[in-house]
C-alpha cells in the first residue's frame, strides 16, 4: 500500500506526532511508529476525532472496529520511512528530544484553524490515540499482525 504523499505530506506527519507525543510526554519508538498508519486510516481518524467517542483499551477499540486494522501491516510498513523523516524534521526544529528509547515533547506544534480540516481532526483525536499507543506496544504490534 502507497501513502498518497499529497494526503501524508511531512507537515501533516510532523505535526500528528507532535500533537499526539504532546498528550503522552514521551513514547518509545515502536509507538512512534504506529502512529502515522493510524493517522493515514480515515475511518480510524473519523471515530477517535469524535467528541463523543472516549478510548477504553486498546483490545475493545480492536474488538469494537476489527475493519480498521485488516491491512495495518502494510500501512505500518508504507510509514515507516515517513515517520523517521518527520521524527528527524522535529528534532531538527526542537519540537522533541531523543531520549535513550524513545523520543519526549520539548514544545508542541501550535495547532491554527488555518492549517485544515485534516490538522484539525488529528488534533481533536490526539488524546485518543495517545491512549491506544500508550499501552503495551508487544500488544498491540501482535493484534494489529503487524510483521516485523
Amino acid at each position: 500500500m502507497k501513502l498518497d504523499s499529497h494526503y501524508n505530506n511531512l507537515a501533516i506527519n510532523a505535526f500528528a506526532i507532535s500533537s499526539i507525543l504532546n498528550e503522552a510526554r514521551f513514547l518509545t519508538i515502536p509507538e512512534i511508529a504506529l502512529i502515522l498508519p493510524i493517522v493515514a486510516h480515515r475511518d480510524t481518524m473519523r471515530k477517535l476525532s469524535n467528541r463523543s467517542f472516549r478510548f477504553v483499551s486498546f483490545e475493545q477499540y480492536l474488538i469494537d472496529n476489527i475493519d480498521h486494522f485488516y491491512n495495518f501491516n502494510d500501512r505500518f510498513l508504507a510509514a515507516l520511512t515517513p515517520t523517521i523523516n518527520a521524527l528527524q524534521f522535529l528534532l531538527e526544529i526542537e519540537v522533541l528530544q531523543l531520549e535513550e528509547n524513545g523520543a519526549a515533547i520539548v514544545s508542541a506544534l501550535p495547532f491554527d484553524a488555518s492549517m485544515g480540516r485534516r490538522a484539525k481532526r488529528v488534533h481533536r483525536a490526539s488524546a485518543n490515540i495517545a491512549a491506544m499507543i500508550s499501552g503495551n506496544a508487544k500488544v498491540f504490534y501482535l493484534n494489529a499482525r503487524i510483521e516485523l
